[in-house]
């Protein structure tokens, strides 16, 4: 579809699908449409729990994802234990399941967060990791929230997790440590 000026349509600034009126995400790649508001750096954002046009999402639905995220990995988790077991012998149990635990989930949360800003379980739930431009984050970003914040946000007690419920922007440690906000998409 070609672009005329003309044309009042709402566009997105990373792909340049038009998209529907007032949308702040694109529906094709997820990025922040040219239609939305732009932040960047250094600039406040809006009042009224909104960060370039989504609403910051709480503990209780980052629950549910995470929840519908651990069900998923421990069944690929399983998998690919198994699979190892039978091609390479490794015992399946103690230290070599929790790396192979860890290895998985670090990979899953990584690769999905830098490709769409969302897991399976964050799809399910209709929410998004995004940056302070309301673009998905990038690949640096996703390393530090996913492995250096989240470590340490559960290493104290998952304190950083619990911050959630009592940050105004809804944000834990690990979302503060990445530079990343968690709002609802459509």
């Amino acid at each position: 579809m070609a672009y005329h000026p003309e044309d009042n349509g709402t566009f997105c600034a990373t792909c340049g699908r038009e998209q529907e009126p007032g949308a702040r995400f694109c529906s094709y790649c997820g990025a922040a449409t040219s239609g939305g508001p732009g932040y960047g750096p250094g600039m406040d954002y809006p009042s009224g729990g909104e960060l370039a046009g989504g609403e910051y999402m709480g503990y209780w639905i980052r629950v549910a994802a995470a929840l519908i995220d651990a069900i998923l990995l421990s069944i690929v988790a399983a998998v690919v234990g198994l699979v190892l077991r039978s091609l390479l012998g490794f015992g399946w149990g103690g230290a070599s399941s929790n790396f192979i635990g860890i290895a998985v989930g670090w990979t899953y949360h990584v690769a999905f967060i830098t490709a769409k800003g969302q897991t399976l379980g964050k799809m399910a739930v209709g929410v998004q990791v995004v940056n302070r431009e309301g673009n998905i984050p990038g690949f640096g970003a996703v390393l530090l929230r996913e492995i250096v914040g989240k470590f340490l946000s559960g290493i104290a007690l998952l304190l950083g997790f619990l911050w959630v419920g009592w940050d105004r922007e809804k944000r834990g440690w690990h979302d503060h440590i990445g530079g990343t906000w968690v709002v609802g998409k459509r």
